[in-house]
């Protein structure tokens, strides 16, 4: 699969709605690493969680393959890219 960013490929949102979209101050891939979600008192669970049901339900393959192929996150975590 090559690695192309997913605005080459046709699919320049995914990488706003299913990995950057924010949530109480953070994106959506650090509540899910850090399992804030989980937390009982943290007040934007509810509207994570439901986001989180939709965009399961929604994605389709070639939104897929565009972000697994675009390696997003050893981008954003080393710098080499400036964030979406």
């Amino acid at each position: 699969m090559p690695s192309q960013h997913p605005k080459e490929i046709g699919y320049g949102h995914v990488i706003e709605r299913y990995v950057t979209r924010m949530y109480g101050g953070l994106p959506r891939y650090l509540v899910l690493n850090g399992g804030r979600f989980l937390g009982p008192r943290w007040g934007h669970t509810s509207r994570f969680t439901r986001h989180m049901i939709a965009d399961a339900a929604a994605v389709n393959d070639g939104e897929l393959e565009a972000l697994l192929g675009y390696e997003w996150l050893s981008r954003l975590s080393s710098g080499t890219e400036p964030r979406e």
